[in-house]
């Protein structure tokens, strides 16, 4: 690899690993033959017109296609735009038009919204076989007229060249734009497979290891697999639109041994392994997104998965893993999925309302302040809310977080969904992490609700599985005040039953909806 640039991952792996698998659904490719498909495709897409800065939009799950157009995209200076096909139609023709695509891939199997989508596009390619209309071209067409040569315009691509432009999942208003250069884009990506070979934790990944990644590769590219497997020459299964027992299914047949995911899909599987009585489900994890409760984390380990846990997000990419070794013990368990250990060369600090940095002394709570050589300037098209997040090369995260004397840090929660009560915070995530141990407690979120006396209260809307009543989630919350666990003041005044938590397009709780639903 000559260049830090996108492409030169993908030849490398060729050249290092060529006849190494790579499985889409049912199809088996390996690296030699990905490569292969991908000069075609490059080929083809120059006579397209797709060249340096084009933007090109790709709304596809997790497949041998999308891999295909991420290096493809790359070869000719191509800048690719991951949709995020959960959001609101109004919401993907925003970031469509915000990013400035000039050309969308689209699956055909999202059916009616890929369908209507394409009516309002100006040019757009079937990632499927077969052409919609007589002027869209199919995928599998443009690989065939391709020619096997690789185009000359990829040998001039620049490591500062933009690669990639996503979206944040938009819970507080519109999705907001970033993009970031092949140099930010792998730096970021490479930095989670260098942390987790540094550290003997859950998620541990090398080029022995099967991965099967389930993040969608709109979200900050699967938190890099695509980048990361061809790096290390692992085998890749992409499991395309597969649900849990597909998974565990894949698992199996392929001898799958990591996978990413956020915590809810997390909770799916281990609820389909259950289902499907499997006593153990050997895996490594990463996860991530929001906060993993310690229910969930036992009954992981009971079922014989390990796991780390990743923070960051699209505006920041990733920036610190947990790497405390797993135990049966709950102690350890608390920790493993809590402490944070910052990337190398990423700098975290937490500060106060008046700006100013706080000690590092494992109980001073302040927001989470983040700086790295991948962050980018700040947010496309968007230079108001550019100036309130990124501040001199630093970026404001939102969190809120304790730094700890050995350099490590807990995200303790999201400032806005934090709860000052009478002066104090109340953190929202270590209520829902008690709640999550009770048997029948599926979920749990808690939010604030204003109070004339204290300025706000927490109350908690749980999604539960057989029969449970207040007054066993209180006797639960009032046993974990007598272990130190919780404060008094903070068990919530209200307890709500809820069908089925409202998730955002990331998989996350969404505590937007159940505030405007109160």
């Amino acid at each position: 690899m000559h260049r830090y640039v996108v492409h030169e991952l993908l030849t490398d792996a060729c050249y290092q690993h060529e006849s190494r698998k790579i499985i889409s659904g049912n199809t088996l490719y390996t690296y030699g033959t990905i490569y292969k498909r991908v000069i075609r495709l490059a080929d083809r897409l120059t006579r397209l017109g797709i060249t340096r800065g084009t933007v090109v939009g790709v709304m596809d799950v997790n497949s041998h296609r999308y891999f295909e157009l991420k290096y493809a995209l790359s070869m000719v200076g191509a800048v690719i735009h991951t949709i995020n096909f959960r959001l609101s139609p109004t919401d993907i023709l925003f970031t469509i038009r915000d990013a400035q695509d000039e050309w969308v891939f689209l699956w055909e199997g999202f059916g009616p919204l890929a369908a209507n989508l394409a009516v309002s596009l100006p040019r757009h390619v079937w990632m499927g076989n077969t052409a919609h209309d007589k002027e869209a071209p199919d995928y599998e067409t443009l690989i065939a007229e391709g020619r096997e040569r690789v185009p000359d315009i990829s040998g001039k691509i620049s490591p500062t060249d933009a690669y990639s432009i996503f979206y944040t999942t938009g819970t507080t208003g519109k999705p907001k734009g970033l993009r970031y250069t092949h140099q930010q884009m792998l730096m970021g990506a490479l930095q989670i497979a260098h942390h987790l070979a540094l550290f003997d934790t859950g998620a541990t990944i090398s080029t022995q290891d099967v991965i099967m990644p389930l993040i969608p590769f709109f979200h900050i590219h699967g938190w890099g697999i695509p980048f990361i497997a061809p790096y290390l020459g692992a085998s890749l299964v992409l499991p395309e639109s597969g649900g849990p027992a597909e998974q565990i299914r894949w698992i199996r047949e392929h001898h799958v041994t990591w996978s990413n995911m956020v915590p809810t899909q997390l909770f799916m599987l281990i609820e389909e392994a259950k289902k499907q009585k499997t006593d153990r489900l050997i895996l490594k994890i990463l996860t991530g997104g929001s906060p993993l409760s310690l229910g969930l984390a036992k009954q992981a380990d009971r079922l014989g998965i390990s796991y780390s846990l990743i923070y960051g997000g699209s505006d920041q990419l990733g920036s610190a893993i947990t790497t405390a070794t797993q135990s049966q013990d709950s102690g350890h368990l608390e920790q493993l999925r809590s402490r944070l250990t910052p990337f190398p060369l990423a700098r975290i600090e937490t500060r106060a309302d008046s700006l100013e940095p706080l000690p590092p002394d494992g109980h001073s709570l302040g927001e989470l302040w983040v700086q790295s050589p991948w962050l980018p300037e700040g947010y496309l098209n968007d230079p108001g809310k550019t100036q309130m997040a990124f501040d001199g090369g630093w970026f404001r995260s939102g969190d809120l977080a304790v730094r700890y004397p050995d350099g490590t840090f807990s995200v303790a929660d999201r400032m806005k969904d934090a709860i000052k009560s009478g002066g104090e915070w109340i953190l929202g995530s270590t209520i829902e992490s008690v709640l999550s141990e009770i048997p029948g407690v599926r979920a749990a979120a808690v939010i604030a609700l204003a109070d004339d006396k204290w300025g706000e209260r927490p109350m908690a809307v749980v999604e539960t599985q057989g029969e449970l009543t207040p007054a066993i989630l209180y006797q639960a919350l009032n046993q974990a005040v007598q272990e130190g666990r919780l404060a008094k003041f903070w068990i919530p005044d209200t307890i709500r039953f809820i069908d089925s938590m409202p998730m955002t397009s990331a998989g996350k709780i969404d505590k937007k909806a159940l505030r405007e639903g109160i």
